[in-house]
């Protein structure tokens, strides 16, 4: 009797295989992901530092050459959505010149526009917060410039704004008593003796008008008799035949739709249970028809929840627009959010919000 030895095969199964392929794929896109992800925050970590770089630069050039007002080292963004910025310095020739400068690609300035000038003692006007935004990441690393010249990149070491203000006591009192102010002498005192005489002034005598009756010249005494002035007569204004020739006039067009956003500012605070939501109506007058309103963040950027109470409006109303902040560093600064309506009524409304800590 043959028997056929029995050979036993080993291998995988297309189901296995599926699977191995599956988890291999699942794993290189999270690790591309995850580099693409690196690659990115290292961009914008670059291009704040390097910005940081500059405007340590045009202090230390204020200081160095002791600037005089409308002298001084200046840098420069130019709103939501740009990407250059403008360094105002002396670069090695002696004198203050001008460059501008691009951030990375994909990113940009979400802050409004601000030119920031360092005095000779390397002193700002004011503290200020420049936002750079990634798109890939959806957020915002801030560049914090303190009113004192500081800058910090990531994290607010000089909070500023979390300062009170001080307030300047009225100082009152600071006149001396004891000196007695010099009197002014009254018109209607008597004359001092010491005082020079005043010189009279001569009247001049009439000159008579040779009648004698008291006119003027006539000789009647009567005066001289006016001459009445004739009463107009208005004249009849003919009214025009139309010719039927003639073009007829239009009919005057209905005023234009506009749109208005009041108040046109918010100052809010990201620590303040009170001041953390702020509100502003948006208007369309001379409206027709039925509009969509819309509110977004300009440059892209999500730094505040923004939510209209109408979406809708049909011919004139208004929508309140109401703003709430977020926590974290990348959303304090002063941003823009634009208004607008749909089909178009006006220009687009600008309304600026300021977040603090």
């Amino acid at each position: 009797m043959n028997r056929r030895a029995v050979t036993h095969q080993k291998g995988f199964t297309i189901i296995q295989m599926v699977i191995t392929v599956a988890i291999i794929a699942i794993v290189t896109t999270f690790g591309v992901l995850g580099i693409t992800t690196a690659r990115a925050e290292f961009r914008q970590q670059s291009s704040a530092r390097l910005f940081a770089t500059y405007i340590e630069k045009t202090r230390a050039d204020s200081i160095r050459r002791h600037a005089a007002t409308g002298d001084e080292s200046s840098i420069e963004t130019f709103g939501p959505g740009t990407t250059t910025y403008a360094v105002s310095m002396d670069f090695g020739s002696g004198a203050v010149e001008t460059r501008n400068f691009q951030l990375e690609s994909g990113l940009t300035f979400s802050t409004a526009a601000k030119k920031v000038s360092f005095d000779w003692r390397g002193r700002i006007s004011g503290a200020w917060v420049f936002q750079v935004f990634s798109e890939q990441l959806a957020k915002s690393l801030p560049v914090d410039v303190s009113g004192s010249g500081d800058i910090t990149v990531g994290e607010q070491h000089f909070p500023d704004q979390l300062i009170p203000p001080v307030e300047i006591s009225q100082v009152t009192g600071d006149v001396d008593a004891d000196v007695q102010p010099t009197p002014t002498p009254d018109a209607g005192s008597p004359p001092n003796p010491a005082d020079p005489t005043p010189t009279p002034t001569a009247t001049p005598t009439p000159t008579p008008n040779g009648n004698g009756n008291g006119g003027s010249g006539n000789g009647n005494g009567n005066g001289n008799n006016p001459t009445p002035t004739p009463t107009p007569v208005a004249t009849p204004t003919p009214t025009p035949i139309q010719d039927p020739g003639a073009t007829p006039t239009p009919t005057p067009m209905p005023p234009p739709c506009l749109s208005s956003i009041s108040p046109g500012a918010l100052y809010l605070s990201q620590s303040a249970s009170g001041n953390q939501t702020g509100t502003a109506t948006f208007t369309i007058t001379n409206g027709t028809g039925v509009r969509t309103i819309s509110a977004t963040q300009a440059g892209n950027g999500n730094s505040m929840v923004l939510s209209l109470s109408l979406v809708r409006l049909e011919g004139n109303g208004s929508s309140i627009l109401s703003v709430t902040t977020k926590h974290g560093s990348g959303n304090r600064g002063v941003f823009v959010v634009e208004v607008a309506a749909s089909p178009a009524c006006g220009s687009t409304q600008q309304l600026i919000v300021s977040i603090s800590n």
